[in-house]
């Protein structure tokens, strides 16, 4: 008997279900070609419903739900529909390093690799019950930690109204922002990315470059100047506190502000900001009441799924409101960036092929021929041009 056929044999003998790894990443649909030989590992938390419908209709051999560490459980339609079905459920058997494609065993929340029944990771099992209990206490925490965050968001609406609605209590800065685009980069681990795809955008519209704590050294590693910082003195570089940038220091309301030691040390100018505010809210704040035309801001996304986790501060939900009608994330703006660019470069394309085509024309034809054709074609392709705009 073949090798092959000795392994096959001794999988099916073996306990718990058999089938090949399918990672389905955090908000993605799931994959076209799924199966009753795959086990597919997903967080149900960021799985949509329509995800998790796709994966019962396929049949799967068995669902693994590993959510991020210390992340916080979110009321998803994908648990009862995983509980709603046969398909086993084993929580918390972190797979993140097994590749897609490598065939495994599950069994009693374990997870084994076929090739000598090695164990790869160690969780435990869902039930139904089981399943169902989690959806209802995510329910419960998420309106008790969405009532506190608007509780505490309504609060810093009374201290801080005037700020928000016209500005008042702004510091006085060099920085021109009216009828300016302004990138505002943050600290979070994910603006270094964000940042690099902003670069072709920057390059183009020159706009106000604003860095709120660490993502002023974002900025520098990446060769931009920043023209204005937000941060504690003492959390950011000798070197981006003497770039020449604007220097503002968040304080609070009664004035208070650390690190304006280091300033002193440096010999170099700083504004205080006092205000019941975050850096990254006090930026957005100058560039809107500065008269920014547009604020693109880097970082997480504020979507509903974070809207009230520890990681949000309340002050952001009401300055994220004041700035709404201007504010684009940077994600986004990116996106927009390359289509644009992308029409650009097919217009000027198009237009080289034009002269080409005018040069044969030339050779050929009379000059009044030549004419009557460069107009109606340059017409037609300025109507597309403009298409691409629209």
């Amino acid at each position: 008997m073949k090798m092959s056929g000795l392994l096959n044999r001794r999988s099916t003998e073996l306990a718990g279900v058999v089938g090949a790894v399918r990672h389905i990443p955090a908000g993605a649909s799931a994959p076209k070609k799924l199966g009753a030989k795959d086990i597919v590992v997903l967080d149900l938390n960021r799985t949509s419903a329509e995800t998790a419908r796709a994966v019962v209709a396929a049949e799967v051999a068995a669902v693994v739900h590993v959510a991020p560490s210390g992340e916080e459980n979110l009321p998803r339609a994908a648990y009862r529909i995983l509980a709603g079905s046969t398909i086993p459920v084993v929580e918390d058997a972190d797979l993140s390093e097994v590749a897609d494609g490598t065939r495994v065993r599950v069994d009693e929340g374990v997870v084994y690799a076929i090739k000598g029944d090695e164990e790869l990771a160690s969780g435990r099992e869902a039930g139904s019950a089981d399943l169902l209990a989690e959806v209802d206490a995510a329910e419960g925490a998420y309106v008790e930690s969405a009532l506190a965050h608007l509780a505490n968001s309504t609060e810093f609406l009374s201290i801080e109204h005037q700020l928000l609605l016209d500005g008042e209590g702004l510091p006085e800065i060099d920085v021109e922002f009216v009828d300016r685009h302004v990138v505002v980069v943050t600290g979070s681990e994910v603006s270094r990315e964000q940042l690099a795809d902003l670069k072709p955008f920057i390059r183009e519209y020159r706009p106000v470059l604003v860095g709120v704590d660490g993502g002023a050294e974002f900025l520098r590693a990446a060769k931009l100047n920043a023209d204005l910082v937000v941060a504690n003195p003492a959390e950011v570089s000798d070197e981006v506190l003497t770039d020449g940038a604007v220097l503002v220091v968040p304080a609070d309301r009664d004035g208070k502000a650390e690190g304006l030691e280091r300033i002193t040390e440096l010999g170099v100018g700083a504004t205080t900001f006092p205000a019941a505010a975050t850096a990254r809210d006090m930026a957005l704040l100058l560039a809107f009441h500065g008269g920014a035309q547009m604020i693109v801001t880097t970082g997480e996304s504020r979507g509903l799924e974070n809207a009230f986790g520890s990681s949000s501060a309340p002050s952001s939900t009401m300055v994220d409101t004041t700035v709404a009608s201007r504010l684009v994330h940077a994600e986004a703006c990116a996106t927009l960036y390359r289509s644009r660019g992308a029409g650009i470069g097919l217009a000027l394309i198009v237009l080289a092929a034009l002269v080409a085509v005018a040069v044969v024309v030339l050779a050929r034809d009379s000059a009044q021929d030549l004419l009557v054709w460069a107009i109606e074609t340059w017409n037609s392709f300025a109507l597309w041009v403009q298409g691409l705009f629209r």
